[in-house]
């Protein structure tokens, strides 16, 4: 009975210890200042004794896993029976404006354009037999060689007998041929002959354009044409939220279900964000003991020169499954087309020895050390990263430059 006694007794001991604590911090955000990692806090522990901090390097071991990659982009789809003109090439960095691709609706084929063509023949026909045949024109001249050399080159480059950008050759063939129209127009004044052959050319190019959709780059991205089916569900918009079963699945194969909207679609290019993805890492060893906000350094299997170091942003436990939301600020481009592959993270951590009587544990949940800074008492939260058999144990800061640095005493409160 005497022993029930003195238990209920230390309870509330440290139950008015804790209060005594939660009211300092108060007191702390109303009136005291805050040291870089650190809360100042009133003399809790006078007459406590002091040690002199060490401190020493533990190299964290690597610690295995499978790694999902989860990127910033955007998927943009489009009806099932649609025809597709690539512009941009994949994989490329492109700039706000510039044209990804061309998309062409179910009403669009090559019947509509060759008669654009015909309507376009009997136009420069018109004008070379009835215009201006008795005229001389050196300017039309110059530019119908113009136009006839490089049709000529992209004949040659279609037959393969040469090397060169076919794209860029049909956008200079295309822009001499409105610049000769607009020639044309300009010089010589149109008869009724001529303005319904232009009426006819236009109520075309209306048809044909309003089955056409160009696209653009709205920022600064890369752009993909390949994609997986998890690109709305695995990103960096929702890594925040996903669970171990969640990466689970997407490592199994496991596509998400689909509304019954997308199922009449498809994808037909993704932008990405081209400088920070998400690394949602499925630890394998369960001994790992992360920290929020560390770096950690991460090597994917099979990418041995591709170093990437990644902030952890938060983790989550169920079980045995530890998941880990890793952020990487760097390019993107050679996990552009990657979900998932096996990985390594570790880092190398600058632990200090404290005793365990230095350890303070108000709540009996959270760690602080108190250490002695410019005459002050200032609790440093720690996390533990392990015990040595002679009393000491191996801490970090949870706060980068607090004064935990190895120069400044610690209080022995226990």
């Amino acid at each position: 009975m005497a022993k029930k006694k003195k238990s209920k007794k230390s309870a509330r001991k440290r139950q008015r210890r804790f209060r005594r604590f939660l009211l300092v911090l108060l007191l702390l955000v109303l009136s005291s200042g805050i040291v870089a990692g650190a809360l100042l806090i009133p003399p809790l522990f006078a007459g406590k004794e002091t040690t002199v901090l060490p401190q020493s390097v533990i190299d964290a071991q690597m610690y295995g896993g499978t790694l999902v990659v989860a990127r910033q982009e955007t998927t943009r789809e489009a009806e099932s029976n649609t025809s597709i003109e690539f512009v941009a090439s994949e994989g490329s960095r492109l700039n706000r404006s510039d044209v990804i691709c061309k998309v062409y609706s179910s009403g669009y084929n090559q019947t509509e354009i060759n008669r654009l063509e015909m309507y376009r023949d009997e136009i420069r026909t018109y004008h070379n037999t009835q215009v201006f045949s008795a005229y001389v024109d050196a300017a039309l001249e110059s530019e119908n060689t113009t136009i006839a050399e490089m049709a000529k080159q992209v004949r040659v480059l279609v037959q393969g007998r040469a090397d060169g950008s076919l794209s860029n050759l049909e956008k200079q063939l295309a822009s001499e041929l409105n610049a000769r129209k607009s020639y044309l127009k300009a010089k010589y004044p149109d008869d009724q002959t001529l303005s319904e052959l232009y009426k006819v050319e236009n109520d075309q190019l209306k048809k044909i354009e309003s089955w056409t959709t160009t696209y653009s780059a709205t920022e600064e991205c890369l752009v993909s044409f390949y994609t997986d089916g998890y690109e709305g569900t695995v990103n960096a918009g929702t890594a925040a939220n996903l669970m171990p079963q969640d990466i689970r699945n997407v490592i199994r194969g496991v596509l998400p279900e689909q509304s019954m909207v997308a199922r009449g679609n498809k994808s037909i290019y993704r932008t990405v964000n081209p400088n920070e993805w998400y690394a949602l890492f499925l630890c394998q060893d369960r001994d790992f003991n992360p920290v929020r906000g560390l770096d950690y350094q991460i090597v994917l299997e099979g990418f041995d020169d591709y170093p990437v170091t990644g902030r952890l942003d938060s983790f989550t436990q169920i079980g045995g499954d530890l998941l880990l939301r890793l952020r990487v600020a760097q390019d993107v481009s050679p996990v552009l087309n990657i979900r998932s592959c096996r990985a390594s993270v570790g880092n190398t951590v600058r632990a200090y020895a404290v005793p365990e009587a230095a350890i303070y544990e108000p709540d009996g949940t959270n760690k602080y050390v108190i250490v002695l800074y410019n005459g002050q008492q200032v609790a440093v939260e720690v996390s533990e990263m392990s015990r040595t058999g002679d009393g000491m144990v191996y801490v970090n800061p949870m706060l980068p430059n607090s004064p935990l640095n190895g120069q400044n005493q610690v209080l022995l409160v226990r």
